[in-house]
């Protein structure tokens, strides 16, 4: 029995491992491969898209959990080199650029390549990058290895590509399983910034960085192991459709690209567009096959563009420094630590919540019930003073379930418009809005620190800036194209 199990593991390893990367002169090995990889996500009990859900969660927990310590090590860096705010917020603005310059990269490799290369790829580069700035001594060495080099890390496991193929498993539960998957988010928030103030406080932060890049490299088997491209791979559509009852006719029916005919850009007519299980609003722009050159010439287009850049200015300027400004108003660096971290699985719950009623409402609706939340949450912390011991745990729970609407529903409202062959690329080019909105964000509010002394003007231009934003999103108007099946 042990060696028929070996033998067996290393052959369905290597015919996965040779498919994957699609030699083309192995025509008949495919039929063998796409039998052998059917029965294994067959064996599932569930619907695969879940088991998508289940590791991007952990990843994106990983990811965000790197993203957003450098709330801690903010402050960690200014004791340690004594250097001003906005000089130390511009290493997470240039980390904001950097990663959403290489969105559109990211969106490529991810259409081309699928994630379960490009997500390990990137683990191991991050975790590299994390292990080298614990060697860093001044302000150009975090410019370089944190504001570029993690963030292109971050980039390829993080929100964009997670953002480019959750959308293809589901269409009627879309904003459900998206805010499943980024519900990670605000477990990573919970987590690893307290436990990295926790190893700064006990050791200094070179320790802490050495420590989560070991955890980073966790990611790697998880997503070599579980991680597909898309439901065409194990012969569905989205929601559990089957395509083909006849695996010989889905083998035989396999084109170039690896997909099933049915849902090949070559055969558009096969594809019918109820079967996705969304009730369409206007078929002649679904039916359209978009490419990037044919979004940007679309208002749709540059709304979203408004909104993506306008959305992320507010919330990375309140949260890169929420936990400086907490401090400011008197908690300890430990507690205001917590606080973000309660402030994160706050924000899970508003991912799933806000994503499961985008699709029992529309997706403009529910984006506005968050922005409603996130501007009384900001409020609350802008007016800390005046009541120290409540008004931060209004800030964290109300800013973290409004924030909630971001990583749900921006990429679902942008999979409702542009859905397609060339999805990632699109959602690429819209990411970089998301990139230079939050780096933007982020140094406005240190940069009115160091002017004010105070973040107060800061918070309310971000409160102007969300409501900005959200009406960017009702123009774009998603509920005119298609509607989650109630």
């Amino acid at each position: 029995m042990y060696p028929y199990i070996t033998v067996r593991k290393w052959a369905v390893f290597y015919l996965t491992f040779y498919e994957y990367f699609k030699l083309d002169s192995a025509a008949p090995l495919r039929e063998i491969i796409l039998r052998a990889r059917l029965n294994i996500e067959k064996k599932i009990p569930v619907y695969y898209g879940w088991v998508i859900v289940a590791t991007s969660f952990l990843t994106l927990g990983v990811a965000f959990g790197v993203w957003y310590s450098f709330s801690v090590l903010y402050i960690a860096i200014i004791n340690d080199f004594g250097w001003q705010r906005a000089t130390t917020a511009g290493i997470f603005s240039l980390f904001t650029i950097s990663h959403y310059l290489c969105a559109f990269l990211t969106g490529w490799l991810i259409d081309r390549f699928g994630p379960r290369l490009v997500i390990p790829f990137g683990a191991l580069w991050l975790a590299i990058s994390l292990n080298l700035l614990t060697k860093a001594t001044d302000i150009w060495d975090f410019y370089l290895i944190y504001g570029i080099m993690a963030a292109v890390g971050v980039s390829l496991i993080g929100f964009v590509p997670h953002a480019t193929f959750l959308p293809r498993w589901f269409s009627k539960r879309r904003g459900l399983a998206i805010g499943m998957a980024m519900a990670g988010v605000g477990v990573g928030m919970l987590t690893i910034p307290p436990f990295m103030q926790h190893l700064i406080s006990q050791y200094d932060w070179r320790y802490a960085y050495r420590i989560l890049a070991i955890i980073v490299l966790f990611t790697i088997p998880i997503n070599l192991f579980f991680q597909r491209r898309d439901p065409a791979q194990i012969g569905l559509l989205p929601d559990n459709i089957a395509i083909n009852s006849d695996l010989n006719c889905s083998v035989k029916e396999t084109t170039q690209t690896g997909k099933p005919a049915e849902l090949s850009k070559q055969n558009p007519s096969k594809h019918n567009p109820q079967s996705e299980g969304s009730r369409i609003i206007d078929p002649g722009w679904v039916a359209t096959s978009w490419t990037s050159r044919g979004a940007l010439r679309t208002n749709r287009f540059w709304y979203l563009a408004a909104g993506f850049f306008l959305g992320p200015f507010a919330i990375q300027g309140v949260l890169l420094h929420a936990v400086a400004g907490l401090v400011d108003g008197g908690m300890s660096a430990k507690t205001a630590a917590a606080t973000f971290g309660f402030l994160g699985i706050c924000g899970s719950v508003g991912k799933i919540t806000l994503g499961f009623f985008g699709d029992r409402w529309n997706r403009e609706t529910a984006n506005t019930v968050g922005m409603i939340s996130a501007t009384i949450g900001v409020s609350a912390l802008a007016a800390m003073k005046f009541q120290p011991q409540l008004l931060p745990w209004i800030f964290a729970i109300c800013f973290g379930f409004g924030y909630g609407a971001v990583a749900p529903l921006f990429p679902a409202i942008a999979a409702d418009i542009f859905q397609g062959e060339h999805f990632g690329r699109i959602f690429g080019l819209l990411s970089l809005n998301l990139g230079f909105g939050g780096a933007a964000g982020a140094w406005f509010a240190g940069y009115i620190f160091d002017q004010s002394g105070s973040y107060l003007t800061a918070f309310i231009v971000d409160i102007v800036v969300l409501w900005l934003s959200c009406s960017c999103f009702w123009l774009a108007a998603p509920r005119k194209i298609r509607l989650s099946r109630k």
